[in-house]
């Protein structure tokens, strides 16, 4: 009888070990938002693609963003760079990764085209006060549109 209780108790603590590693990640897989910074490690790991990891900084002053914007489910990922309106480094690392300037563009700054159809890119300024803020945007409803 005692090593069953033994053995209970072990199950016990392992799940609720493991649950409390998890719920951070469930947490982080149902956001509709967040905002980051590297320090944060978990949720840098988590949301920020590779494009955007790799990313020059222009600044030392830079916050990741991360939005799921419901309708056609549309995640959206941000790098804000603060103090600066300097595009020059961002604009060459995005040609260096194969992205295109865009013809059109909805927003005030440059939209870029990769080959991967869903992605955009955007690399828009705010004057006041000074920002540089560059979007990746995932539309994931594209592929059904084109089925």
């Amino acid at each position: 009888m005692r090593i069953r209780y033994k053995i209970t108790l072990i199950v016990l603590v392992l799940l609720t070990a493991g649950i409390v590693y998890a719920w951070p990640y469930v947490q982080m897989n149902f956001a509709e938002s967040a905002r980051y910074t590297e320090n944060n490690r978990r949720e840098y790991e988590f949301y920020t693609p590779e494009l955007l990891k790799n990313m020059p900084r222009v600044t030392g002053d830079y916050e990741f963003g991360f939005s799921n914007v419901s309708g056609p489910g549309t995640l959206v990922y941000d790098l804000q760079f603060k103090g600066t309106s300097e595009a020059n480094k961002i604009n060459s690392y995005l040609k260096e990764h194969g992205y295109k300037k865009a013809s059109t563009c909805d927003i005030q700054g440059d939209c870029w085209k990769g080959e991967d159809p869903k992605v955009s890119v955007s690399v828009g300024i705010i004057k006041d006060p000074s920002t540089l803020i560059v979007s990746l945007v995932v539309d994931p409803s594209y592929e059904h549109e084109m089925r």
